[in-house]
C-alpha cells in the first residue's frame, strides 16, 4: 500500500514539474543580447542588438529601446576591433530602468540617440519552440546621449572631478 501511494505521489510530482512553463525571454521588457560590430563614427557605438520575440518580425521600437538600454545599463562588450565600453549609468546610481525618468525616456526621447545602420541587415534565428532571436545593426550616439544625461542630472559630467 505504501509503495502504491509513493508511486502515485511521485508520478503526480514529476508531472507537475515537467509541465511548469518556462519564462519566455520574449515576454520580458528588456530581453536582449548585445555585441560590438566595430568602431562607429566619432562619438558613436556600432552594435548588433539581438531582441527576442514570439514572431519572426518586430517593429524597430523594441530593438532600438534594447540598444539604448544596453548602452545605459549593461555596457558594450569588446569585439569587431572595438574595446569594451562601460555602461553610462553606474550600477550604484539611484536611477535604473524602472525609475520615473527612464520610464518617460523610453517612451520617445531615446529615439534621438539611436539609428539603424543597415535596414536590410536583419538576421532572424529561431531560438526556441516559440521564440525568435532577431538581430539589428544599430548606431548609438553615445556622446550626445551622455551629454543629455548630464544635462538632466542623471550622471555626473566627465569634467566634474573625482
Amino acid at each position: 500500500m505504501k509503495r502504491i501511494f509513493f508511486l502515485i505521489f511521485a508520478t503526480i510530482f514529476l508531472a507537475s514539474c515537467s509541465s511548469a512553463s518556462k519564462l519566455n525571454r520574449a515576454d520580458q521588457p528588456f530581453a536582449y543580447e548585445v555585441e560590438s560590430v566595430g568602431v562607429g563614427a566619432d562619438g558613436t557605438y556600432a552594435i548588433r542588438i539581438w531582441s527576442f520575440s514570439k514572431k519572426p518580425e518586430i517593429t524597430m521600437v523594441k530593438p532600438q529601446q534594447n540598444a539604448i538600454h544596453a548602452t545605459l545599463f549593461k555596457g558594450i562588450p569588446a569585439g569587431g576591433g572595438a574595446t569594451a565600453q562601460p555602461a553610462l549609468v553606474p550600477s550604484d546610481s539611484q536611477y535604473n530602468h524602472d525609475s520615473p525618468f527612464f520610464q518617460e525616456f523610453f517612451k520617445s526621447d531615446y529615439q534621438r540617440f539611436v539609428n539603424s545602420v543597415a535596414k536590410g541587415s536583419v538576421q532572424v534565428v529561431k531560438s526556441g519552440r516559440r521564440e525568435y532571436k532577431i538581430g539589428y545593426v544599430m548606431s548609438i550616439a553615445k556622446d550626445n546621449l551622455r551629454r543629455y544625461l548630464e544635462e538632466q542630472g542623471i550622471i555626473k559630467g566627465l569634467s566634474s572631478g573625482f
